[in-house]
């Protein structure tokens, strides 16, 4: 127990885990909202509220932050989560809630790979059998006994993955000039202008008296501990973990949203659902176990020593030396 506590890694492992039980509560509910709002007008409403929480007493500090800053360290990452957060909204019209699921689930593949060009990282393969093990144990899981089909909805669903994907490991990168509220703020800010670009284009005006207070309930849980808390913890996570850490510690979000499901919705999980999930946890404790040995041997490693240097005194003496000898005639 002393071990856990002096490791600071396991506080950032604990804040991607409860991201993903949050993000897992978010999931179960949303639908209640769809109930009386479009999807693109509740995201709306939703980054609407987190932006406003975050420029309310942070305003300036991100400002002073986004100046000094190039677009190329925060839009990437905004992007990308923009991307994430409509493509997976959209494909649940589309599609059915399993089949986005396991979809949304994926940047654990794609993230390694993304990192190479842009971190300049190098794939370690310990990742290879973690990676395809939980593919595996999602599919399980999401498809929860059924049959999986690929159509228009998929498709943006796996487009969101990659987003998601995109926004972590330009998260990372972006983290190493700007702070965890001024990052946080930019992705929030960014699908906030996307959605509402999209509620506005393809969904029909808003009718805010229709909304009901069950979904006004769910909104602001969905803006609050969903957004503002969820990047916050998500973004802080980046500044001790890798992306592919993180993207692997996110797949446990279904198995929060199954359990949910089975709580608030009644849904349930068949035994290959079940075993589904027992994989993800397996390889979630063996990555996170393989990644803390990789850091602290890296962190453990010893430096390259430099060429030594003679030093002034050293030189002046021998400058003495060299006068002495004049002095004597030699």
């Amino acid at each position: 127990m002393q071990a856990l506590v002096k490791d600071a890694r396991w506080v950032f492992v604990g804040s991607v885990v409860l991201q993903t039980l949050i993000f897992g509560l978010g999931s179960a509910i949303t639908k209640i909202a769809y109930d009386s709002v479009t999807p693109l007008w509740c995201m709306a409403l939703r980054f609407g509220i987190a932006l406003l929480v975050f420029l309310i007493p942070f305003g300036g500090r991100i400002v002073r932050s986004l100046r000094a800053a190039r677009l190329r360290d925060w839009l990437p990452a905004a992007a990308g989560m923009a991307v994430s957060y409509i493509g997976a909204n959209i494909a649940l019209d589309l599609t059915t809630a399993t089949n986005v699921g396991f979809l949304v689930a994926l940047p654990v593949v794609f993230a390694p790979f993304i990192a190479i060009p842009v971190l300049r990282r190098r794939y370690r393969l310990y990742h290879l059998p973690f990676q395809a093990a939980v593919v595996a144990g999602l599919f399980f899981l999401c498809s929860n006994g059924g049959a999986f089909s690929f159509g228009l909805g998929e498709a943006l669903a796996l487009m969101g993955s990659v987003g998601i994907a995109c926004a972590l490991v330009f998260g990372e990168k972006g983290l190493a000039n700007l702070d965890v509220v001024t990052i946080s703020a930019t992705q929030v800010g960014v699908t906030f202008i996307a959605s509402l670009a999209g509620a506005l284009a393809f969904e029909p005006p808003l009718d805010v008296a229709a909304v009901e207070p069950a979904a006004w309930g769910v909104i602001a849980f969905l803006a609050l501990a969903s957004t503002c808390l969820t990047f916050a913890l998500q973004n802080f996570a980046l500044t001790k973990l890798e992306s592919s850490t993180v993207s692997m510690l996110l797949t446990g979000e279904p198995i929060f949203t199954a359990a949910f499901s089975w709580m608030i919705l009644g849904e349930t999980l068949s035994p290959v659902g079940l075993a589904g999930a027992a994989i993800i946890v397996a390889c979630l404790v063996g990555e996170t176990y393989l990644d803390g040995r990789a850091a602290k041997a890296s962190a453990a490693a010893p430096a390259v020593s430099a060429p030594s240097v003679p030093t002034a005194p050293a030189v002046e003496g021998a400058s003495g030396v060299r006068a002495r000898l004049v002095r004597s005639g030699a």
